[in-house]
Order: structure tokens, then C-alpha cells, then sequence
């Protein structure tokens, strides 16, 4: 009898969900949470590129607690959905739930993307983030589909979100209006409505059908945006008032409430994701209503403190501590446990350390060492990958200088790769800084 060895496309049964790593239990919690997600959006929610997210999504298909579904060509990119399969959410404790069709698809789909998109355009913006099962009962008949929480640093808003799909009749919008406007006339401030429409042209039609309703709660709280033009431009896309005559304004600009809405786990932060991983569910405390903010303390013009920003930002740029003074560096230095927790981290959660700016650089540093020293050379090349294609001068010109600093130790396949990410640098679309820094990691590769 001949020996046949097991496929190595073949499903794995029997994991152990605690031992996956961090990043992946999140994975797991945000499609309970979310539904659906695409490798797009789990790489700005979780992951630190798409390239790691289909790595560690087929993986999870492999272990059976994820499935995957083809969507419309139209959609772009990677026509691939990912959902929790029936696995999957018994071995999370999970009920089931009966196979949604397609137009139920592109409704959480949409409703993820306007998250996704403020997430990857306007990092820190979003506080809270939750979908239509997680929202509590808020009054007057309202139950919306998403509900997002905003602070810009200066004001801040709830916004209760209707993601529509070019399938409701105008006597249920104009029944949902007039429950939103019942609802707002006792939260006179902070609070607003935002229809996420499939199109430009649904969003006209929206504003047809509100116009004659004339409600006066909604006046300056009821919006409209086309989920294309979040995707391209995240809070600055343009939003429309719907109901009302107002002037149209970039979405982030609807946070007007003084008020303050900060979360300890913003959506898409280290912290958020260790959260999701662990099952925890967010502290809301102070983001219904808003809370004080605290006065703005006036610059010392101490040089060691301004510089504190700047040294986080630069993690990566320099070899040396960017502190031009000794006290500065040596304060740093005194108050961070640069091996503090890093050597018991996996891969993928270095990554979130390397890549989080708000991270000391030594910490920061120190985790590209261990990524090297492990010979983790496909993590390596996903921290390439953000940092050059980020849509940040300073962050691309970071990418650049690590390349430099790494690629001596790489192996082949990452010098390989790595080359070919600085030759797509060389464009008219990069600055002169960045350019120069790639021509001269172009010649030290050429010369080594």
C-alpha cells in the first residue's frame, strides 16, 4: 500500500484558540463583531498590511474558524470576503446564524468601510466604533446600523449611522427621519445622523425624499456621504445635509460639540486590538454625552519636552536619538523599559510595535533587532511595505533608512524585495528627500 502525504492545502481541526497569536483572536472577534470583512479592511483594522492579512486569513481558513466568500468583480482589489465559519464561532462560544445574501453583504461591508476608511486616512479619529448588535436601546424607535464616535482634539461627535443600500421606499426613510428627530430633540448637542449611501445618485434621491419634511431637529445634524468618497478620502470627504439647507463641509467637520469623546482603545490602536483579542468590550463611559476637556497648559519652552513628538515620529529616520540635547535623551532613556514585554511577543504583534509612532524609539528600535535576530524576514518586509507606501513623506523617508539599516543582515529574498520597493519610490509623485535617500540605498546595494 503506497504512502500519500497529507495535502498541505488540507483544513487543520482541533486549534487551540488562545495559542493564536493576538492579532489573530482579533481577527476572530471583529468578524463577530462586524460580520464580514474584507483583506483590505482587516489590514487597517488588525493587521499591519494586506499582504499579512491574506497570509493570516488563509491560515485561519486552513484551521476552519473562517470562511470565504467571492464578491463582485466591481469591488476591486481582492474580491474576497472572510466571515466566522460555523467552527469558528463555536469554538468563540458563539451562536449560529443563517447565511446572509449578497445585498446583506454589501450592507455590513459598507458599513465596515466607512470605519476602515476614517481609520486609515485619520488615525486616532475614531473612539468607538460599534454595529447595529452591540448598540443599546437609545429611544424612539431608533436602531441604527453602525454607531461611530469622533473626537478631532477639539470637538467631538456621536454619529448614528444609516448605511443605505438603494433598497428602502421613501415611507420608511421618511418614518426613520422623523423616529431620528424625535430623538434628537432631547440631545440637542453632539448627536447627528449619517446616511451612507452606495452612490452620488442615491444620495441625491435621499435628498429629495427629506427635503419637503422640513424637520427642524434634524436641521444641521442630519448628513449624507457616497461610502466612495470615504474610501478615497476618509474625514475629508464631503458630506451633504439631508433634510436641510446647509453648507457642505468635510465629514470631520460635523464634530461640534466642544465636548470631549476620548476612549482609552481608539478603533485600530495596539490597545483596541489587544481588546478585541481578548473578548473585552469598550468602556463608554463619557462618550454618550461628552465630558469637559481639560485646558490646553501653555509651552514651557523647555526643549526636552517639545522634542518628546518629535523623537517618536523619527523612530526609524536616524541611527541616532533625534534629541539635540543630552538631558532630553537621557530623560527618555530613564523612563522607558526598552526590553519591557518585547521578547515574549509574536511576529505580528512586534509589527504593531515597530509601526506605532507613539512608541519610544528605543522600543521601536528594539523590535526591528529581534524581527532581525529571529530571521523574521516576510515581517520585515510587511513594516517596508507600510512605511513606504504610507501616504507620509516622513513615514516613506523611515522605510527607506530601515531598509538601509536592515538589508546587510537580509537574506536574498528580502534584498530582492527590498530593491524592488525603493525602484517604485523613484517617481515624480515622491519628494526630493525621499528620492535621494532611495538613489542612496540603491548605491550602497549596488556596491555590498
Amino acid at each position: 500500500m503506497s504512502y500519500r502525504p497529507r495535502s498541505a492545502h488540507g483544513a487543520r481541526t482541533h486549534v487551540d484558540i488562545s495559542l493564536l497569536q493576538i492579532s489573530d483572536r482579533a481577527c476572530l472577534r471583529l468578524l463577530e463583531r462586524a460580520r464580514v470583512c474584507t483583506a483590505e479592511q482587516l489590514a487597517t483594522l488588525i493587521y499591519p498590511s494586506v499582504r499579512t492579512a491574506l497570509r493570516r486569513t488563509r491560515k485561519l481558513y486552513l484551521d476552519n474558524l473562517v470562511t470565504r466568500e467571492y464578491l463582485p468583480a466591481e469591488r476591486g482589489g481582492f474580491p474576497l470576503a472572510y466571515r466566522l465559519s460555523s467552527s469558528g464561532r463555536r469554538r468563540i462560544h458563539l451562536n449560529a446564524y443563517r447565511s446572509p445574501g449578497l445585498m446583506t453583504t454589501h450592507h455590513s461591508l459598507d458599513g465596515v468601510e466607512l470605519a476602515a476608511s476614517l481609520v486609515r486616512h485619520d488615525p486616532g479619529l475614531v473612539q468607538l466604533w460599534w454595529t447595529e448588535w452591540l448598540i443599546p436601546d437609545i429611544g424612539a424607535g431608533v436602531n441604527p446600523d453602525q454607531l461611530v464616535v469622533i473626537d478631532t482634539g477639539k470637538t467631538s461627535a456621536l454619529i448614528l449611522v444609516e448605511v443605505d443600500e438603494s433598497t428602502e421606499r421613501p415611507p420608511v426613510i421618511r418614518e426613520r427621519l422623523q423616529a431620528y428627530a424625535k430623538l434628537f430633540e432631547d440631545r440637542s448637542v453632539g448627536w447627528h445622523l449619517l446616511w451612507v449611501v452606495n452612490s452620488p445618485e442615491r444620495l441625491a434621491r435621499l435628498r429629495q425624499i427629506a427635503g419637503p419634511m422640513k424637520l427642524s431637529a434634524l436641521s444641521g445634524r442630519c448628513w449624507g456621504v457616497a461610502i466612495g468618497e470615504v474610501s478615497e478620502l476618509g474625514a475629508k470627504a464631503e458630506v451633504l445635509a439631508v433634510g436641510a439647507s446647509q453648507v457642505p463641509r468635510p465629514l470631520r467637520q460635523i464634530a461640534t460639540d466642544p465636548k470631549a469623546r476620548r476612549s482609552s482603545d481608539p478603533v485600530g490602536s495596539p490597545a483596541w486590538i489587544r481588546l478585541l483579542a481578548n473578548g473585552g468590550r469598550e468602556n463608554t463611559t463619557g462618550l454618550w454625552h461628552g465630558v469637559e476637556r481639560e485646558p490646553v497648559e501653555p509651552e514651557t519652552g523647555d526643549h526636552a519636552v517639545e522634542t518628546i513628538g518629535e523623537q517618536e515620529a523619527m523612530a526609524i529616520r536616524s541611527d541616532q536619538p533625534p534629541a539635540s540635547e543630552a538631558d532630553a535623551s537621557q530623560a527618555i532613556s530613564d523612563a522607558v523599559d526598552v526590553d519591557a514585554g518585547l521578547e515574549i511577543l509574536r511576529p505580528g504583534e512586534l509589527l504593531r510595535v515597530i509601526l506605532d509612532s507613539t512608541n519610544a524609539p528605543e522600543r521601536i528600535q528594539r523590535g526591528v533587532e529581534l524581527l532581525v535576530q529571529r530571521e523574521n524576514w516576510y515581517d520585515l518586509f510587511d513594516v517596508f511595505e507600510v512605511l513606504c507606501k504610507s501616504g507620509d513623506q516622513g513615514r516613506r523617508l523611515d522605510g527607506v533608512q530601515l531598509i538601509r539599516r536592515v538589508r546587510p543582515a537580509a537574506n536574498g529574498w528580502l534584498r530582492r524585495q527590498s530593491r524592488e520597493l525603493l525602484l517604485e519610490l523613484i517617481d515624480g509623485q515622491n519628494e526630493g528627500a525621499v528620492v535621494n535617500a532611495v538613489l542612496a540605498a540603491l548605491e550602497e546595494a549596488a556596491s555590498g
